[in-house]
């Protein structure tokens, strides 16, 4: 019983991680680690830059 118990949790939770993998946004672009980050370090510039207030 337990060893059919941890088999299947051990299966669910890879299901489970696939399936989160599978559906992510960034999988469909094909981004160079390089640009990734040049367009986060953007956004946040962006972000701390003083605006009209």
């Amino acid at each position: 019983m337990v060893d059919n118990f941890s088999i299947g949790l051990t299966h669910v939770l890879m299901a489970i991680a696939l399936w989160r993998l599978l559906y992510r946004d960034d999988l469909d672009r094909e981004v160079s680690p390089r640009m990734l980050w040049q367009q986060r370090k953007d956004a946040k510039a962006k972000e701390d830059a003083p605006g009209d207030a």
